[in-house]
């Protein structure tokens, strides 16, 4: 697997590591949390803290090597990013942060993300014990529409299936091999815009659960009065590798 690849003249697509985890880290905070649908409905970005124990949990996802960035050649500046994370059955990461965290802005949005995957169990479904989440997927406000976040997520998908195959592509933040450790059965993701569920459906993931915004709420606002943008529902989606 090449480990560059290219979006458009200006744009390429490269393994997440030491040297732009910071900037990768940042651009979620500067264009993901305050305009994302979830973490709007939260006000991720309101609170200093839930950014910096969310970015915490981003880069321990990065130890995973299979996190994908996007940069404009012209700048070196990262403008998307993907974070992926390898999912082990009954591996609690996710709530031991949560446990830990102060900001309940962030912990309601790791609770939403558990209630979200336990409404379509793929572990049993599948019976499996590992597979790939595509998780923070992002583009920097001014570079979106230029098919960036499709290429990371076809990017993710191509990591899953080499994998799956027994292909060990995963590379340390510092670039050296890991080992190829469990071997995904499923890619999966939690699409939670009109766009991201666009791409779900240019991937041919299926759909194993959603949830309307108008049925969540937090601190008493409903989901659906937050987002405005035409988005009705969040979609957990699935594809076998």
């Amino acid at each position: 697997m090449d480990t560059q690849w290219w979006v458009n003249d200006d744009v390429y697509c490269q393994p997440l590591t030491t040297d732009y985890l910071e900037e990768a880290t940042k651009m979620l905070e500067i264009s993901f949390y305050p305009e994302e649908n979830v973490s709007m409905a939260f006000g991720i970005s309101e609170d200093p803290q839930a950014v910096r124990e969310l970015s915490d949990m981003t880069n321990e996802i990065a130890k995973d090597g299979i996190s994908v960035i996007a940069i404009d050649k012209n700048t070196n500046k990262v403008v998307g990013t993907v974070f992926n994370k390898i999912q082990v059955k009954n591996d609690p990461i996710f709530n031991n942060f949560a446990k830990s965290w102060k900001s309940p802005r962030s912990k309601a949005l790791v609770e939403l993300m558990a209630e979200i995957d336990s409404l379509f169990n793929l572990f049993e479904y599948y019976q499996t014990d590992c597979l790939l989440e595509l998780m923070f997927l992002g583009t920097a406000t001014v570079y979106r529409g230029k098919g960036i976040a499709k290429k990371l997520s076809e990017l993710t998908l191509e990591i899953g299936t080499n994998l799956a195959k027994g292909v060990n592509v995963r590379k340390s933040l510092d670039g050296t091999e890991m080992p190829l450790g469990p071997r995904p059965k499923v890619i999966c993701s939690t699409f939670a815009t009109i766009a991201t569920q666009k791409i779900g459906r240019h991937l041919g993931f299926e759909i194993g659960a959603e949830k309307l915004y108008s049925e969540m709420e937090f601190q008493g606002t409903k989901f659906s009065d937050v987002i405005t943008n035409g988005t009705t529902k969040i979609t957990l989606e699935y594809k076998k590798l």
